[in-house]
């Protein structure tokens, strides 16, 4: 009879073990601050995905209205598709290099046979990786956010989500924009048991059942992951804090979530679900990946170029009037516009020094300085911006090698000063 009680208190034992996994090994060490935990950073894919080709809008498009009203910029994760509803939100998939990014359908895309089923912002191209070829083979699925903690506490900002200890996103514009990084994991997930709510955690914040976090021994701590329930597709961005039990792998468990996480995914009626796990990494709103550039190149024969020479380093001057000096921000040429023609008919190429601007006359010849560095370079005005571009104070549009001496490729924009000054200089 004692027997018969024992197995079946080892019975009941392994039944709760599977609905809640309790083996998450809390780190003895003192508690951190924590701030708050992303919000509105679930969501789910509804319907069946579309595959296609993809392509990128044109520079010229920013500042253009959308179909659905709002004016476009290549800044922003927007695209323009046929196959959805405006104002609908999509994961774009590119086939070859497993990156993922989601945008919003703002636009619709042209009626043509051959036409792009999506055709994407440059910033969320960029993304994908596919901005300096302008297409690729993509998969597009439609989703739908899930804010599971809106009627839970009422007292957080949900238009935020933190990225980064202390860094937020406004979910409003750019919600949950991010790129696949790595292998994917595929395996079982459990979730925490509730009476372990306020127990310390690996990196020794206190573990909450309503915050997007997990235990995972598969990733380091405080990587941000995706974990998609390949039951029913629903998918979750949470936080690894936290170390499962070692023997947990022998059970095939990859991740152990949060309560508030499991529910969303709805893994808690099932206890345990296949998942697949993804490591990601948030693209900040309104991030450039390849900063795209204004000029307008002309339709007319070509001149061959002469490259001019680094003048090397120059003190700037202070900001004064006069005619022949310039002072605003610098951008450089857009990879993909090399082989276009420029203002003065000649053919732009990245490798040769030369630049657009519309405040010297064509073929003049300006030093610009880098007031950040110092750096200098002297070349020729061969092209004309777009006139828009004055409002954001852009003075000078580089070609690549020259933004490159100047050493502002990573940032995209520079203030600068630009001098005429006369052919041959070299200082």
């Amino acid at each position: 009879m004692m027997k018969k009680a024992i197995c079946l208190l080892l019975l009941l034992n392994s039944i709760v073990l599977a609905r809640a996994q309790k083996d998450s090994l809390p780190a003895k060490t003192d508690s951190l601050s924590l701030a708050r935990s992303p919000i509105s950073d679930s969501f789910r894919v509804v319907g069946k995905p579309i595959s296609g080709t993809a392509a990128t809008y044109s520079t010229k498009a920013d500042g253009t209205k959308t179909a659905s009203g709002a004016i476009f910029s290549n800044l922003e994760f927007t695209g323009a598709s046929n196959k959805f509803k405006l104002n609908s939100w999509v994961r774009v998939t590119n086939t070859k290099n497993k990156k993922s990014v989601i945008v919003k359908i703002t636009d619709r895309t042209s009626k043509k046979e051959n036409a792009p089923v999506i055709e994407l912002s440059r910033a969320a191209a960029g993304v994908l990786g596919f901005l300096k070829v302008g297409t690729a083979k993509i998969k597009i699925e439609q989703i739908v956010f899930i804010d599971s903690l809106s009627n839970r506490n009422s007292q957080i900002d949900t238009s935020k989500k933190e990225i980064e200890p202390g860094v937020f996103v406004d979910t409003t514009k750019t919600p949950n924009t991010f790129i696949t990084t790595g292998k994917s994991i595929t395996g079982i997930a459990s979730f925490y048991s509730a009476n372990l709510d306020g127990t310390k955690t690996a990196t020794g914040e206190r573990y909450r059942n309503a915050k997007f976090t997990a235990a995972s021994n598969n990733f380091k701590l405080n990587t941000w992951v995706l974990v998609t329930n390949l039951k029913n597709q629903k998918s979750v961005i949470v936080r690894i804090n936290d170390r499962m039990h070692p023997r947990m792998k022998r059970k095939g468990r990859v991740v152990d979530l949060s309560g508030v996480a499991a529910t969303t995914i709805d893994l808690a009626e099932d206890g345990i679900t296949k998942v697949k796990v993804e490591v990601i990494e948030f693209v900040r709103e309104n991030t450039n990946p390849n900063p795209a550039t204004d000029s307008l190149p002309l339709k007319t024969d070509s001149v061959t170029v002469a490259d001019s020479i680094n003048s090397g380093s120059v003190k700037a001057d202070s900001l004064k009037t006069d005619p022949n000096t310039v002072f605003g921000v610098a951008s450089f040429y857009s990879f993909n516009l090399d082989g276009t023609k420029t203002s003065t008919g000649e053919i732009y190429r990245n490798n040769k020094m030369s630049a657009a601007s519309n405040n010297f006359d064509l073929n003049t010849w300006v030093r610009v300085t880098n007031l950040t560095n110092n750096r200098s370079v002297i070349l020729r005005i061969n092209d004309r911006m777009h006139p828009r571009m004055k409002e954001k104070g852009r003075v000078v549009d580089l070609s690549r090698t020259a933004a490159k001496k100047l050493n502002f490729i990573k940032n995209g924009l520079t203030q600068v000063k630009v001098e005429i000054v006369e052919k041959g200089t070299l200082n």
